[in-house]
């Protein structure tokens, strides 16, 4: 049986979301708390080369794996996020846009008008010092199914080469900006010299993926208790679900995750 499996797509982690960037945005305390259910659900976070070497049968996945990743290596995600990651000892990967390291976000401002700090180098090479996967995320955020072909690998190469000479190791995985791909550009990220690449497509993975179309499901401050763990198990809200098959929520959700969440959380206003 082909294990079905999460990839959770986070941006920000921070106290104080931007109205226009609440879609990509968790607070503090509900990245904690999706953590500790994660936890009492016995997920067993991985990375991408764990994932690989799953792929190459080299290992197995564990009962119940999942990818915990951040796109565009905000500063805040950082700290906020690592430290409730340690408490936990999961692992997650973080894609930086390299361009864009100590300074702010300009390239969000033309679709939410708001600009968010970028790490730094010192704070990236500490966080790949702690074991956290470090991957690609380009040079300049584009959007790449929309840029000509060179440019586009470019993009992939430099991003790539930027991140292995500071960090001083290989660099194999990237998420696509805005998740914006086609064939070209996924064959582009394997001439790159990618192993695995992200998308936003909202389902669940496989290790029968193409690895250069990963999926994943955003995590933003729409996300109530319940709308997290159903994601965790059908990639939807139980209204998305609902919407489209009847009943599908009871279905396949087991009944013993559902008496879990609504004795240890469905009360506890979190978000």
């Amino acid at each position: 049986m082909n294990v079905k499996f999460p990839i959770l797509m986070y941006h920000q982690v921070s106290d104080e979301s931007h109205p226009n960037f609440m879609e990509y945005t968790v607070t503090t305390r509900a990245f904690a708390t999706q953590m500790k259910i994660l936890k009492m659900l016995d997920f067993t976070p991985i990375t991408f080369d764990d994932l690989i070497n799953c792929k190459n049968g080299e290992s197995s996945l564990p009962g119940r794996p999942i990818i915990i990743t951040f796109d565009d290596g905000l500063k805040d995600a950082l700290e906020k996020a690592v430290p409730i990651l340690e408490d936990y000892s999961f692992k997650a990967v973080f894609y930086i846009t390299v361009g864009y390291v100590g300074k702010p976000s300009t390239w969000m401002i033309p679709d939410v008008n708001v600009a968010l700090d970028i790490a730094d180098w010192s704070a990236i090479r500490e966080l790949d010092a702690k074991g956290f996967e470090v991957g690609a995320h380009s040079v300049s955020h584009p959007h790449m199914d929309q840029i000509p072909a060179d440019i586009c690998y470019a993009e992939m190469f430099e991003s790539r080469r930027e991140l292995e000479e500071t960090l001083g190791h290989e660099v194999k995985h990237m998420a696509y900006p805005h998740g914006g791909f086609n064939e070209t550009v996924r064959n582009l990220a394997y001439e790159a010299g990618y192993s695995t690449a992200a998308t936003c497509i909202p389902v669940l993975a496989t290790l029968d993926d193409d690895m250069l179309k990963l999926p994943r499901l955003n995590v933003g401050m729409e996300d109530t208790i319940m709308n997290f763990v159903s994601k965790l198990y059908i990639a939807q809200s139980p209204a998305e679900a609902l919407e489209t098959k009847l009943n599908v929520v009871r279905k396949m959700i087991p009944k013993t995750v559902e008496r879990f969440v609504k004795r240890h959380f469905y009360n506890n206003n979190s978000n």
